[in-house]
């Protein structure tokens, strides 16, 4: 995403055992924040656990925008649900032509970057 996204600032989040479920990485965009799990895999397959379902489920309380990314090596697709799908995730419940997004190649990552920051204004 970063080599793709270059003009948004992201910054990695490391939190180890101090803050279990944080995402893996914040970004933003114009003054759009956002954070990414990041997963490897097809969505139906992704793990979550409790704590990580927690944060985004907080955060979208919150108005918070998060989402659970992951990219499928085998079928070269990307997918994305939103952070407030999460349990539903984990219980393998996502309704496919609702919540979830995905990319085929080549990648439109302008469409993928005014997903992130849920916006239809922005020029990359």
């Amino acid at each position: 995403m970063k080599k793709n996204l270059p003009r948004v600032h992201w910054q990695r989040v490391e939190t180890g055992a101090l803050s279990t479920g944080v995402p893996d990485v914040n970004g933003c965009w114009q003054g759009s924040e956002f954070w990414v799990e990041l997963k490897i895999g097809v969505i139906q397959s992704v793990k979550l656990s409790p704590q990580q379902c927690a944060w985004h489920m907080r955060r979208a309380s919150s108005g918070g925008v998060s989402w659970i990314f992951a990219s499928d090596p085998s079928s070269r697709k990307l997918w994305m649900v939103s952070g407030n799908q999460s349990i539903n995730l984990r219980n393998r419940v996502v309704d496919s032509s609702l919540s979830v997004h995905h990319y085929s190649q080549p990648y439109d990552w302008k469409a993928i970057l005014e997903q992130f920051c849920l916006t239809d204004r922005l020029t990359v």
